[in-house]
């Protein structure tokens, strides 16, 4: 039986480029960090000024809607715009509605002005103040999703060039058989799933890797019958990196992956 610990020569090793994927970039980060804050920007001051209206509000008869038209998109999101000019006291008020909720309705829809009878520059259409908290509901879903990813993709990246660095720092690694469960094709390469470690399903620990268009992962015969991937823990500790079919990602001599092909093809691996 193949013991994992025979393929690696006893010395210590560096990975030869970045293995892990970057989990979406720097930029794809700031990105979604960036259509947040437009999010914010676009909505959230409409959001506070109807909340100031809906606690006094004073509908008006007398005023005038220009350029009132809702679209409805994606066939449940829906937004709307008018320019209003009224008169409230002998004060001449004007200003631009924006808002966006989500209906399934595909009709017509009414509307009146609604102002804060307190403060009558702050005015809202009466279709927003109904579908509050739906407007509400849809901007923290969509803010925090933009958010969220944003800080994640850029906490990922962070934590993966940091592993990628380390990998690249001669030391002892230990040989592990892990479980491929997805491939895609990404940026001219391939990015693949797996998962490692004693737990099962979902509760597995997952990274992705990145192979270049020549590459793929390194797959063995399992002692189980299974077929399983190569990859490599740090001794110290760590997060196993998947090897390539053609074990070029590890600075082994050419007489040392011969060695470890012949040890690889010799009989199925064991697990343990």
């Amino acid at each position: 039986m193949t013991h994992l610990h025979a393929l690696l020569p006893q010395r210590d090793l560096r990975f030869t480029r970045r293995v892990l994927g970057m989990g979406g970039g720097y930029l794809l980060g700031l990105l979604l960090l960036i259509a947040a804050g437009g999010m914010a920007w676009w909505q959230a001051p409409g959001l506070i000024e109807d909340q100031q209206i809906r606690s006094n509000p004073l509908e008006l008869e007398d005023y005038l809607l220009r350029d009132g038209r809702c679209t409805t998109r994606k066939a449940v999101l829906t937004d709307c715009e008018a320019d209003v000019a009224y008169e409230v006291d002998g004060v001449h008020y004007e200003k631009q509605i924006t808002l966006m909720f989500l209906s399934v309705s595909r009709g017509d829809y009414e509307a009146s002005l609604v102002v804060a009878a307190d403060d009558p520059s702050k005015a809202a259409l009466s279709i927003g103040l109904e579908r509050y908290w739906n407007r509400v509901a849809f901007f923290l879903v969509v803010f925090g999703v933009l958010a969220l990813g944003g800080i994640y993709s850029l906490v990922a990246t962070a934590r993966n060039n940091g592993v990628n660095r380390a990998a690249q720092q001669p030391q002892r690694w230990i040989p592990e058989l892990v479980d491929i469960k997805a491939a895609q094709s990404s940026f001219g390469g391939t990015l693949v799933t797996y998962a490692y470690g004693p737990e099962t399903g979902r509760r597995a620990p997952k990274e992705n890797s990145r192979f270049g268009k020549r590459e793929e992962p390194l797959l063995v015969d399992a002692a189980d019958g299974e077929m399983r991937a190569l990859a490599l823990r740090p001794v110290k500790g760590g997060k196993p990196l998947l090897l390539d079919a053609g074990l070029r990602r590890i600075d082994l001599t050419e007489t040392e992956r011969e060695a470890a092909f012949a040890v690889l093809n010799a009989v199925p691996v064991a697990t343990a």
